[in-house]
């Protein structure tokens, strides 16, 4: 039986500094495929990737953090793209998807194993812990999802 306590996390691997997401946040983690890019969106929005029937909005979340100009994957083969359960009350955005530059890794971790930095953090972050040696982000999902809809509406 699991510990009450023990929180499943996923850690992604980003260019620059790892970002944690709970389990249960995840419907699935696919290797990275061909994505369809759609015009005149920020260049944070990768494009759709077709997934299980629908068209899953796919983001960079290094790119909406830092608003960079460019994405690159240090190796396509072993990137992988998140699908993420959308937690927006409008149901009109179920999916999107987050890219990580490996397969993202599975941790049990309880609440005393994560350190808060006291950092400052960006917008799309709700804060940055400490896990072992790893500086990572815990994003702020409700701001990557009202950025995902405010540009598919445009």
């Amino acid at each position: 039986m699991a510990d009450p306590e023990q929180l499943q996390v996923y850690l992604l691997t980003m260019q620059k500094q790892g970002v944690i997401l709970p389990a249960d946040s995840i419907a699935e983690i696919i290797t990275y495929e061909p994505l369809q890019r759609i015009e005149d969106t920020p260049d944070w929005f990768l494009g759709l990737l077709g997934w299980r029937g629908v068209q899953v909005p796919v983001v960079s979340f290094e790119i909406l953090t830092t608003e960079r100009a460019s994405f690159s994957l240090v190796s396509v083969s072993s990137a992988s793209l998140v699908i993420m359960r959308g937690t927006s009350d409008q149901n009109s955005l179920r999916f999107y998807a987050l890219v990580s530059q490996t397969e993202p890794r599975h941790y049990e971790v309880t609440p005393e194993m994560l350190f808060e930095t006291g950092e400052g953090v960006e917008r799309t972050e709700v804060s940055r812990v400490r896990l072992h040696n790893d500086v990572l982000s815990v994003p702020n999902l409700d701001y990557i999802e009202a950025s995902l809809l405010n540009a598919l509406i445009q």
